[in-house]
């Protein structure tokens, strides 16, 4: 299959599943939507094996890369300034005091993620 095939038959299966999805939080059934995702997330890695040529080398992994690690510093310190600005604001907004504690302890839960991935990776490529 060439890659252009791919991208038509790739944009029917996430327009195909993005209408029985709408239709199945219509209905409420979560069953035919977690089942339409998985058989669309497989249908999409089938399709994907398929594809002759090259369909990402090193550059599109180092951008994917610097792409993640921007977005991450921004989620971090997001959720840092959102959880410290909550806290801050508990004599007018008590109600959003545990939802900041909430975000500064997410924010400390990404960085020590990152920190042990960072350690791991870096002993397995010989850093």
């Amino acid at each position: 299959m060439k890659l252009k095939q791919f991208r038509i038959i790739l944009f029917l299966i996430v327009v195909l599943m993005g209408t029985v999805l709408s239709f199945a939080f219509s209905i409420g059934n979560p069953t035919l939507a977690v089942s339409v995702f998985l058989a669309g997330a497989a249908a999409i890695y089938l399709c994907k094996s398929r594809v002759e040529g090259v369909v990402e080398d090193e550059r599109v992994y180092q951008i994917g890369q610097k792409a993640s690690h921007v977005t991450l510093r921004i989620v971090i310190l997001g959720l840092a300034i959102g959880g410290v600005v909550l806290i801050s604001m508990k004599d007018l907004y008590p109600g959003y005091t545990d939802f900041g504690f909430f975000m500064a302890y997410a924010s400390c839960g990404i960085l020590v993620l990152y920190s042990l991935f960072y350690k791991h990776y870096n002993r397995e490529y010989g850093g």
